[in-house]
């Protein structure tokens, strides 16, 4: 944590933060209060300030519409978006992340110019040196072309997360800047591990489940707050949510953390973390057990009755005799086979074409051509039987009381909105959860409905309309892996039976060294990478590691289009206040990248240009929604999402045609010929990985590990913002006071949290609102702010290999007070 001497001009990490600390808590007050950024068109003057719209681009993914004011070129104010009419009240919203991004544009760890790592030092150390655009994208150029020419294409891998992305400054297949640049190339991309339980179940591999909107909440008769935390993580929700008890809704919270959330709730469940799974298929028998299951809604909705053979495929008409009938594609028009699923009609006792049973049998065993099959609810019926009420009890340490009433709750007294996020998907068992959740939905019909929901929406996902042409420029394939892997490959050389050495890594669009799991094993992974390049907007833990580092805008200073708004408004954001320093956008780097090696027709178009691309479709251009319509009215209005509140049916279009808990050909997010366990198929549980009861390592490490999202973070983008560490100035770990006590901790010690793994050291927070045996370290601290260590120094990079999951809450530890320095 002390500044280290350079053997050459050059400047600290910790110098750096100090030294423009100052300088941009003086720029963010320039204003006097009063506020935001503005450019060209779709601005508004208003005394002498200029007024414009944007979305906030905090990493939480809600993309709030947001008014900034601008005043003397600098961004001095943004506050919740004034929408039309109908919208007001159920979409204005906006919470501190979003009103403190005047103050993230001049953030004390703003990147200013290119610096290049000291000569002689370790990656990490933090010994810069500025050097210009043209020194460093020479050398960058030079770099990576060396690696194209005697690697190969895959020796270049671009490692992306989720952080600030735009359609044409972002990163991934998904932008322009870099979606052009791989499709020709053939780099390799490492994908996020972060949050990917759910990702990849809901809206993938599983079904297309996105939720209904928030607005919609009010609608429900009851809402679950089960693995989310809309009190500090999603703030823009808790509004609906106390919307909803005004009107007399239930609320129940199910979390080992008494959080906000908690504390208004008509009854708090304080679970044993990892084992929610557990505890959704004993409510799941219980409804069985008690007849509670909405049987129409099974027969007609999901896959329940659907037919499968003993090798787990699902029957169709054709194992039948019937062969399959050529129509057209309702939504491409090109020819389809349409091969019906099969189910067993009660009323003609024969098998029939799903769509056309009168009654679909939910249980048996039957035959089809002499072939045995049974339905899919009555396999898993099968399966799950062994977690009774009192089973999970146990394993989840919540009275069997308390088990069945959540169940018969559940069951009869919906519609019941589960909010639900990502907080259930942070173990490594995590993605059974999804399976379980959307087996009680589908058992109940609390989804598809108003007020019936599994989590929140992304609106973006179904309706927002853009042309994904202008993202590709070439025909080259690329190997798509989560970043995760990267120990493996650095060491073995491959990634399954391919050859794989990575040479050149470009960081962009994440801090995956702060905010991954496994974070002591990635760090070594990255040093072994011979060159390494970092795109950001601040000094992260990332870019810490990088041998260049090259400064991109803050969202404001970019003309762009944001990705995936949970909110019925196109994401556009004009161009606010001109970059500061030295900052490119990531697309006029690509640009300059390509052309110093040579692929000069690779951007044919400016940014502009391919943003009408994106805009001008046919629709849009109908719909009042071209680039020049966002342009010039700052906010339109998504037009597929017109109903408000917004009720989710996307599981009708997958494959299935229904609501589908069951995978009749379970594929991996990243398949290297690995045995697929046969209960990938249906719902599941097992123990965690590390974090579980009986595991032996309790006798040394005896505390459950967990985060948190806190109301001033989101993830590590606004971790050195002013306001906000005023507020909360460094990171606590919270403690049971039982649990405390037997270690002599009091309130504010600083304490040492270890294991095998690693270790850090910060304050600790004594309190009764945390489950006894569980300590909970908050997400998005970067390592200057820990005393020593880091939070994600806990934890370890072992991951299912079915979804390639971040596992940030599967560890165990043990607690002690500090002994050591704190200056």
């Amino acid at each position: 944590m002390t500044d280290l001497k350079s053997p050459k001009p050059g400047i600290s990490r910790r110098s750096f933060l100090k030294a423009t600390g100052a300088a941009a808590g003086a720029a963010a007050l320039a204003g006097g209060g009063t506020l935001t950024a503005l450019a060209e068109g779709g601005v508004q003057s208003q005394g002498g300030d200029k007024i414009g719209y944007s979305v906030c681009r905090g990493n939480c993914g809600s993309r709030c519409p947001m008014k900034v004011e601008v005043r003397e070129g600098k961004v001095v104010r943004t506050s919740a978006a004034v929408l039309e009419e109908q919208d007001n009240a159920d979409q204005r919203r906006i919470c501190v992340k979003g009103l403190t991004q005047p103050q993230r544009v001049y953030d004390p760890d703003r990147i200013k110019y290119p610096m290049r790592r000291v000569e002689g030092t370790e990656r990490g150390e933090g010994q810069w040196e500025r050097v210009s655009w043209d020194d460093a994208m020479d050398e960058v150029a030079s770099k990576m072309k060396a690696a194209f020419d005697n690697y190969g294409p895959t020796s270049v891998a671009l490692w992306n997360s989720f952080a600030c992305t735009g359609l044409v400054n972002g990163s991934g297949k998904g932008s322009v800047s870099y979606g052009r640049f791989l499709s020709r190339t053939g780099a390799t991309i490492l994908g996020p591990g972060a949050d990917y339980a759910q990702m990849y179940l809901f809206y993938g591999a599983l079904t297309l489940i996105f939720g209904n909107s928030g607005p919609d909440v009010p609608n429900a008769r009851t809402i679950f707050v089960w693995g989310a935390s809309p009190t500090d993580a999603y703030v823009q929700d808790w509004q609906f949510v106390c919307r909803a008890r005004e009107g007399g809704t239930k609320l129940i919270t199910i979390d080992p953390q008494f959080t906000a959330a908690a504390a208004k709730s008509d009854l708090y469940v304080p679970i044993r973390p990892g084992t929610d799974g557990a505890m959704m298929l004993a409510m799941a028998n219980y409804i069985i057990d008690n007849g509670l299951m909405n049987e129409a809604h099974m027969k007609t909705v999901t896959v329940s009755p659907y037919l499968i053979k003993e090798d787990g495929q699902y029957a169709h008409l054709s194992d039948a005799g019937v062969a399959p009938v050529e129509m057209a594609n309702p939504l491409t028009g090109e020819p389809m086979l349409v091969d019906p699923f099969l189910v067993w009609d009660n009323a003609t006792g024969t098998y029939a074409a799903a769509d056309a049973a009168a009654d679909p049998a939910l249980e048996g065993s039957y035959e089809v051509n002499g072939i045995p099959v049974r339905t899919v609810f009555d396999l898993t019926k099968e399966k799950i039987k062994e977690y009774t009420p009192a089973v999970a009890a146990e394993i989840c340490d919540v009275p069997q009381e308390t088990i069945e009433e959540l169940a018969r709750v559940y069951a009869t007294e919906g519609p019941v909105y589960i909010h639900t996020n990502q907080g259930l998907g942070h173990h490594v068992n995590s993605h059974h959860n999804y399976k379980n959740l959307v087996l009680l939905a589908s058992m109940t019909g609390n989804i598809g409905v108003p007020g019936g929901s599994l989590g929140h929406a992304s609106l973006g996902f179904r309706s927002f309309p853009y042309n994904p042409a202008p993202m590709v420029a070439g025909d080259a394939q690329n190997l798509d892996i989560c970043g995760m892997y990267l120990p493996d490959i650095m060491e073995t050389k491959k990634w399954g039976d391919q050859p794989l050495d990575i040479q050149f890594l470009w960081m962009a669009n994440g801090n995956m060294l702060c905010n991954e799991s496994g974070r002591l094993e990635l760090i070594e992974a990255v040093k072994k990478v011979p060159f390494v390049v970092c795109v950001d907007c601040t000094m992260t833990d990332s870019a810490n590691y990088a041998d260049i580092i090259l400064p991109v805008p803050h969202a404001f200073e970019v003309e762009d289009i944001a990705s995936l708004p949970f909110v019925p408004y196109f994401p556009y954001q004009p161009r606010l206040v001109e970059p500061l320093y030295e900052c490119r956008t990531d697309f006029a780097i690509l640009v300059d990248l390509a052309n110093r090696m040579g692929i000069t027709d690779l951007y044919d178009k400016t940014e502009e240009e391919y943003l009408h691309e994106l805009l001008d479709t046919e629709a849009n251009v109908a719909n009042g929604a071209s680039y020049n319509d966002l342009k010039e009215k700052m906010l339109v209005r998504l037009y597929d999402t017109s109903a408000v509140p917004d009720v989710d049916t996307t599981f009708m279009f997958t494959a299935p045609g229904r609501l589908s808990y069951y995978m009749d050909n379970p594929m991996p997010r990243n398949y290297v010929g690995q045995e697929i366990a046969e209960f990938e198929r249906y719902p599941y549980y097992t123990h965690a990985n590390e974090a579980y009861w009986e595991n032996p390592m309790r006798d040394k490490y005896p505390l459950f590990g967990l985060g948190q999202h806190e109301k001033y973070h989101v993830h590590s983008q606004i971790a050195f913002t002013p306001w906000l560490r005023e507020i909360e100035p460094e990171p606590m770990l919270k403690i049971n006071s039982k649990d405390a006590e037997a270690r002599g901790i009091s309130q504010g010690d600083y304490v040492r949290a270890y294991n095998d793994h690693g270790s850090v050291v910060l304050r600790a927070k004594v309190t009764p609102g945390i489950k006894e045996g569980v300590v909970s370290i908050p997400h998005g601290w970067r390592a200057d702010q820990f005393k020593e260590g880091h939070a994600q120094d806990l934890t370890n990079r072992f991951m299912n290999d079915f979804c390639s999951n971040s596992a940030f809450y599967d560890f165990l530890c043990e607690v002690e007070r500090y002994e050591g320095s704190v200056e």
